[in-house]
C-alpha cells in the first residue's frame, strides 16, 4: 500500500471508531492490538499485517474490501447500538433487552 492509501485506510478507521464513540485506547483494546500501533494506523504511518485487519474488521465491523479500497457498499449503515447488539451472543441480547426495557419502564422523563 502507498502511504496515500493507508492515510485514507487509517481515516475511514477513524471515523468508525468516532462513531462508535470509542478513544483510540479503547478500539486498541478491543481488537487486542497495542493502543500506540492502532494510533500509527490511523495516521497512515504503519502498514496492518492480515491478523490486524481481521481484528480491526471485526471490531470496527466494517469490511476489509471497505477498510483497505473504500468501496462504500462494503460499510454497513448502522447506529453505534446496533453495532454494538451485532456483536453480542445471544445471552448477551437477552440481557440488553431486559436493561433497555427496564430503563424505558423507570419512567423519569
Amino acid at each position: 500500500m502507498t502511504k496515500q492509501e493507508r492515510a485514507a485506510a487509517g481515516q475511514r478507521l477513524r471515523r468508525r471508531r468516532n462513531c462508535l464513540g470509542l478513544t483510540r485506547e479503547q478500539f486498541a483494546e478491543l481488537a487486542d492490538i497495542g493502543a500506540g500501533y492502532y494510533g500509527q494506523i490511523e495516521v497512515g504511518t504503519s502498514q496492518m499485517s492480515i491478523d490486524t485487519l481481521i481484528k480491526v474488521a471485526r471490531t470496527s465491523r466494517l469490511s476489509m474490501e471497505y477498510i483497505l479500497f473504500g468501496e462504500e457498499d462494503g460499510e454497513r449503515d448502522l447506529t453505534p447500538l446496533q453495532i454494538l447488539l451485532d456483536s453480542c451472543t445471544p445471552r448477551e441480547l437477552r440481557l440488553a433487552e431486559k436493561v433497555l426495557q427496564l430503563f424505558l419502564l423507570r419512567g423519569d422523563g
